[in-house]
């Protein structure tokens, strides 16, 4: 009886684990074009596809103040954000800031990220925004506004290493030069 209760409780916590590593839920599909939206930010000013043509890629992060891996991977977040060079872009989308401007402001100053967040927008990118089942999830876009590669669900060991991974596939079969992170 007491082997059984072991492995019960070892079963429970592996469960556990693998929850918490992979984020707020385990769906890991999105889809969606940003190729014509409206969004706006944290700090009132508007975000469109031309933000986003204007860069070989755009790295998207989906989250949320609810959210714990989200929370924690911020600051890791915002370190890779100001090593990008200027081709390459990070902006996040928080699902939940509208509950609470004033807090995810002094969150997101308090961890440095200075980037761009964007809290809400028109119907096409609500549209984009609803198929993100898992907090976080990073996709990339390219500068037609077309998601390319593999979302990255999750939070991740070396954030830099799998986004900049990430990016350089997607740029390569974009026909871009790769990047490496300033230092």
């Amino acid at each position: 009886m007491m082997k059984a209760k072991k492995w019960m409780i070892l079963l429970l916590s592996l469960l556990l684990a693998s929850s918490i590593l992979s984020g707020c839920s385990n769906d890991d599909a999105t889809t969606g074009s940003f190729s014509s939206f409206t969004g706006y930010t944290l700090d009132g000013e508007t975000f469109t596809q031309d933000d986003i043509k204007s860069k070989d890629l755009t790295i998207i992060n989906y989250w949320g103040m609810f959210c714990g891996p989200c929370r924690a991977e911020m600051p890791d977040l915002a370190a890779y954000e100001k090593a990008l060079p200027e081709n390459v872009q990070l902006i996040t989308i928080c699902i939940d800031a509208g509950n609470d401007l004033e807090g995810t402001r002094d969150f997101l100053t308090s961890c440095g990220y200075e980037g761009v967040t964007l809290i809400s927008g028109d119907e096409a990118l609500a549209s984009v925004v609803n198929t993100v089942q898992s907090f976080p999830t990073t996709v990339f876009v390219n500068s037609r506004g077309e998601v390319k590669g593999t979302p990255i669900i999750g939070m991740q060991p070396d954030l830099s290493e799998a986004y900049t991974t990430a990016a350089n596939k997607v740029l390569s079969e974009e026909g871009k030069a790769e990047i490496s992170l300033a230092d």
